[in-house]
């Protein structure tokens, strides 16, 4: 590197405040361990990665570093002249890495002025690292590629404090020519999946273009190597090309990111925020968003209605804010940018990731309720919802204006959902955070799971109540992400196990989510064998399928259809709906591996006993899968799910007025 590289910033008199940095990436590429490794240079002997469930980041985490570290950091860099900086420290957001956290690391892409995709040197760009850098790019977020574990390569020596730009230089030829070949596959992967140039931070700094360079850091967060070399990137990228919305302004008013939501024994419910601009202090005025749109303090001197600071926590020195324990501080006032606790009494249920205000007695309202019902529209659009029908996931914008809208169908519109609703009925998920609440319902989607009920507690009565309502027994799941029942139920739970009473429904409780999602698919597993063997259920549920104009093989006939209510089975007969109410033949196998059964939303490939070319099906002709004259007079003690009692409904339909109008033999009455 250059001197020029390292030239001073110039003195401006402007006062800024910390750059927030959004520490993200694939999981286990060593986010949380960079960080602890920043602790431990600042005195603190902690370890979140030790102490976080199975070792991964299942929440948003916040690390302030003060400027007298970054300082003592920097000035071990090998450079003539020691760089100098005006930021009062950083603030690092530590984000999730599982894929299933998605919606955490975008909340943290929306409130970073700079971020550093961490990636694992050896292994390369993973799923959430592109997810990673599609979030960025999207919030036009500059951010810096950390090439992680330079340690891991075959030959190279790393030294504790040493920078990685003199490593780089001082490792054998053999572990340079390595290094240099883990290097250009990353270039290449960032361009591939980016607008970027990469380059190497001592090569490309002095021409640095924000628009299409993003500069290169090797380290070992493990060995404690090139530490150093990303703060310096850090601050001077910050300082540069975010200086802008760094600088106070003292008559701004404070605002701010909402990150997480907790309840907290003793205190109640808590909100951990990042400030990002103005002060704040005890008593202060709040207005933030929820589901029923905007609130906001009223000024006025009852205190039965304020919407009023109580209590404003920092996180001692550098102590992280998810594994603080007991190292708060009560504090009276605070200034951007600062990771904070605060607690607000009687808080309705918050929106995570929403901005929070700290209005001044002469503040305009309006302009605030303005911009956050705008928000709460957006939010209320992108949530993801289920349909009733195919049990497809989409935002709930896309459900009312694509997939149930018939103006749409060259767009997505779904012939056979045109009748759809939200699914309102399947498990009751609660957790600890809304960060952790989110990953779940987004697991519970991937399965076609549907959720009835999801918030932020213990388990409590009610939620039993709601789960018990559930008919299908593969969506009864009352799930508890690191929290527990409450004491009256977590004692009737133990009860019933002690006394190895039938409780009507899966209780799945843990600290780590694939724990839990692999309990559930075990479940879903043992539940759809113990149907299969059983002789008390029907052979064949109830079910619509569609034809998707796809024909693969004539006799046998072989051809696609989407199954849009209940599931189809092997040896099931396929009813028509074209009027005459005849059998179109018996299924014979489904999908290509042998499967037995196909469930809402699938689309399969089947065979059936009959040949496609004399059989008339026309396009996207509904059938629907026949139910045994024995087993319909007993379907009303059957639980079905929404969807199946329509398809049953139908079924019977046909077989009561077109059968018994045509004087078909096989037709029946329930």
């Amino acid at each position: 590197m250059t001197d020029e590289a390292s030239d001073e910033v110039v003195d401006v008199e402007e006062t800024l405040r910390q750059p927030i940095v959004a520490v993200t990436g694939h999981v286990d590429h060593g986010k949380t361990s960079l960080l602890d490794l920043l602790r431990s240079i600042g005195g603190n002997k902690t370890n979140v990665m030790n102490r976080e469930a199975g070792g991964i980041t299942q929440e948003l985490g916040v690390t302030n570093v003060p400027s007298e570290l970054l300082v003592k950091a920097i000035q071990t860099m090998p450079f003539k002249e020691k760089p100098k900086f005006e930021s009062p420290g950083i603030i690092f957001l530590d984000t999730p890495g599982h894929e299933s956290f998605g919606s955490i690391r975008n909340r943290s892409g929306s409130v970073a002025d700079i971020a550093i995709l961490i990636v694992d040197i050896v292994e390369g760009f993973k799923p959430q690292t592109i997810q990673s850098i599609q979030i960025l790019e999207q919030n036009n977020i500059p951010f810096i590629i950390v090439g992680n574990k330079i340690d891991r390569i075959h030959r190279w020596e790393s030294k504790r404090g040493r920078s990685s730009w003199q490593s780089w230089n001082e490792q054998s030829k053999d572990a340079q020519k390595m290094a240099d070949d883990f290097y250009y596959k990353l270039l290449g992967e960032v361009a591939s999946h980016s607008k970027f140039n990469l380059a190497k931070y001592w090569d490309g700094i002095k021409t640095f273009d924000i628009k299409n360079d993003r500069l290169f850091v090797p380290m070992s967060a493990k060995e404690g190597e090139g530490l150093q070399d990303l703060l310096f990137v850090i601050l001077a990228m910050a300082e540069k090309f975010a200086r802008e919305d760094l600088i106070i302004h003292s008559e701004d008013m404070a605002e701010g990111y909402v990150l997480e939501s907790r309840e907290e024994i003793g205190v109640g419910k808590t909100i951990d925020i990042i400030l990002t601009k103005g002060s704040i202090q005890v008593g202060d005025s709040v207005a933030y968003n929820t589901n029923e749109g905007p609130i906001a303090d009223s000024f006025h001197d009852d205190d039965s209605s304020s919407v009023r600071i109580r209590s404003i926590r920092k996180p001692m020195g550098m102590a992280e804010m998810r594994d603080a324990g007991k190292r708060w501080e009560n504090v009276q006032s605070a200034s951007a940018a600062a990771g904070l606790k605060l607690v607000i009494p009687r808080m309705k249920e918050i929106h995570i990731g929403s901005k929070i205000f700290f209005p001044k007695p002469n503040e305009n309202l309006d302009d605030i309720f303005k911009e956050m019902k705008l928000e709460n529209k957006r939010i209320r659009d992108e949530a993801p919802i289920m349909c009733s029908i195919c049990n497809d996931v989409l935002t709930r914008k896309e459900f009312a204006t694509i997939h149930t809208n018939p103006s749409a169908r060259d767009k997505g519109f779904s012939q056979g959902c045109q009748t759809a609703r939200e699914v309102r009925e399947g498990a009751v998920v609660k957790a600890r955070t809304f960060g952790g609440l989110e990953a779940v319902l987004y697991e519970l989607k991937k399965r076609k799971i549907p959720i009835s009920h999801a918030e932020v507690g213990p388990v409590n009565k009610r939620d039993v109540r709601e789960i018990l309502a559930t008919g299908n027994d593969e969506h009864k799941f009352l799930i508890a992400l690191a929290v527990k029942g409450n004491v009256q139920v977590e004692k009737e739970l133990k009860d019933a196990a002690k006394s190895k009473k039938s409780v009507d429904f899966n209780y799945v409780q843990g600290e780590i989510l694939y724990q839990i999602m692999d309990q559930i698919d075990e479940l879903v597993e043992t539940i759809r064998k113990e149907a299969e063997n059983s002789s008390d259920g029907p052979i064949f549920r109830p079910a619509q399928i569609r034809y998707l104009n796809m024909s693969f093989k004539d006799k046998p006939a072989v051809f696609g259809v989407q199954v849009l209510k209940g599931q189809i089975r092997v040896g099931q007969e396929l009813l028509r709906d074209d009027g005459t109410g005849r059998i179109l033949g018996k299924i014979m196998s489904i999908g290509t591996e042998g499967e037995k059964v196909a469930h809402e939303g699938q689309q399969v490939p089947i065979q059936v006993n009959i040949r496609f070319s004399r059989s008339n099906i026309s396009d996207n002709e509904i059938f629907y899968g026949n139910v045994l004259e024995e087993d319909s007079k007993n379907m009303k003690k059957v639980s079905l799910t929404e969807s199946e009692t329509d398809a049953f409904i139908e079924i019977v339909k046909i077989h009561q007025e077109i059968l018994q109008e045509f004087s078909y033999g096989f037709g029946w009455k329930p």
